[in-house]
């Protein structure tokens, strides 16, 4: 078990969690431990090449007392950005395609392979970032182990 004050003193580097920071944190490749300490709970991520621009942030969430109360994880502003920015290219690249096409049957071929592309893109990103979303949180929680003994 552990208490907001250990998570607070596994931070390497205090930065706030905000899309200016990730983009800086992606930039310098960052690899130490970040996060923002507020009143109720603390932010945590890590840069890695794994999953470089789509690293997540843990959200600890605390009770007054500092014993916890929730985990959750998001994507990075940056990459939440980047990852929207390429979905849109992608569709665009595909509705251009299928539109230069005259016949009925080539729009259908075109919009078939699309969604497969569009479908296979969102599984393995997703797959990509839980595998590192879990990697990830079994570090925190050995530095955690290893802070609290």
């Amino acid at each position: 078990s552990f208490e907001k004050t250990d998570i607070e003193k596994i931070i390497v580097v205090k930065k706030r969690d905000s899309f200016l920071s990730h983009f800086i944190t992606i930039l310098k490749h960052d690899y130490k431990l970040s996060g923002e300490i507020g009143k109720s709970e603390v932010k945590l991520w890590q840069f890695n090449l794994w999953n470089a621009i789509f690293f997540p942030i843990f959200i600890f969430r605390f009770n007054p007392e500092g014993q916890p109360i929730s985990i959750n994880s998001k994507i990075n502003s940056f990459g939440k950005l980047i990852y929207i920015l390429f979905f849109i290219f992608l569709s665009s690249f595909f509705i251009n395609i299928a539109f230069s096409i005259t016949r009925d049957s080539g729009i259908f071929f075109i919009t078939i392979i699309y969604l497969v592309f569009i479908t296979l893109f969102i599984l393995i990103s997703f797959k990509i970032h839980n595998y590192e979303k879990k990697k990830q949180l079994k570090e925190i929680y050995k530095r955690l182990n290893k802070n609290t003994k």
